[in-house]
């Protein structure tokens, strides 16, 4: 897959800077709301026992032996490069996070990848806990957690990347821009947009007009909500993100406001509505897997790299961070 380059990301930069937009707000109708119940997490300190609320659909806090942990995903690249980690989030009571290594000429990292069957419809939130190593810095291709989903579903990831106008594909991700520390969206979709004008597609941006920056070697809270497009022929589907608990985009039909420009797109408050999101044109697809990536494709011969995930939580509701 591929990612956007230093240059052409620097001119986005550029452009939202002079667009004039560049104070965070929510631009929603009635402004920012997490969810009228308020988070999981208020509910659940430190995760403790959230697993058994209703609402959520899935956790993974790396607490098992590393086999346990691997045997409940459908496929597992380069297990031998994973290991349980003592460093853990602040607000964690849990004793191990995953580690994931790769070693440059010999593979690119690993991933664990798991298919929910018959997956999950209308809105879902995803949150996960993530710390990017100084060292990464330079060599970073694809490390986040994906949700998405795939029609038909596949035991494995396949994004099919560089191909346009598939109905059977959704993954989204937000995860550092190239080298710098900076956090952008990476969407494969149904009416995604090619970068080159033509038949190429690769991961769309959603920029907002307040580029997010993230501290390398620090535990960052990442939570994606994703609301299916209902019915299929419609763009009403939304994408919101938050970033250690603040919102840091919302996209949905009517806002915010801006164009596209190639495979981005860049926010303007002078210029017009997002058309919203439509995810699907497909009724059998919906959201069926999560893909814990580390893929670094950059480290020279016989060099190391790493990345740690924890608390994951896939939820019908926001979720929050770890609270105490």
């Amino acid at each position: 897959m591929k990612k956007k380059t230093p240059i052409f990301a620097a001119a986005a930069f550029l452009l939202l800077i002079l667009s004039g937009a560049f104070c965070h707000k929510s631009h929603w109708p009635g402004g920012t709301d997490p969810g009228i119940h308020g988070a999981l997490t208020d509910i659940y300190p430190h995760d403790n026992g959230i697993e058994r609320d209703p609402n959520v659909l899935y956790v993974e806090k790396f607490e098992d032996s590393l086999s346990a942990i691997q045997s409940r995903y459908t496929d597992v690249l380069n297990p031998e490069g994973m290991s349980l980690d003592t460093d853990v989030p602040p607000g964690s009571t849990g004793k191990y996070s995953l580690k994931i290594t790769n070693t440059g000429g010999q593979n690119t990292g690993g991933h664990l990848f798991r298919n929910f069957d018959p997956g999950f419809d209308s809105t879902v939130y995803l949150r996960y806990y993530v710390k990017y190593p100084a060292i990464s810095k330079g060599y970073i291709h694809h490390e986040s957690v994906w949700i998405g989903g795939y029609e038909p579903s596949t035991p494995w990831p396949n994004p099919r990347a560089g191909t346009c106008g598939l109905d059977g594909r959704l993954s989204i991700a937000y995860e550092p821009i190239n080298s710098d520390s900076i956090l952008g969206t990476y969407l494969y979709w149904s009416n995604m947009h090619s970068w080159n004008g033509g038949s190429s597609c690769y991961g769309n941006d959603v920029n907002h007009a307040d580029p997010q920056s993230f501290q390398w070697d620090k535990w960052i809270c990442i939570e994606i909500k994703i609301k299916m497009n209902n019915p299929v022929t419609a763009s009403n589907g939304e994408l919101q993100i938050w970033q250690d608990g603040r919102e840091i985009g919302h996209w949905g039909p009517g806002v915010p406001k801006g164009h596209w420009a190639g495979d981005t797109w860049l926010e303007n408050s002078s210029e017009s509505p997002f058309e919203g999101f439509r995810w699907r044109k497909d009724g059998g697809l919906n959201i069926n897997n999560i893909w814990i990536e580390f893929y670094d494709d950059a480290s020279p011969e016989g060099v190391s790299h790493y990345i740690k995930y924890d608390h994951l939580v896939v939820a019908k509701r926001y979720i929050g961070p770890l609270k105490n």
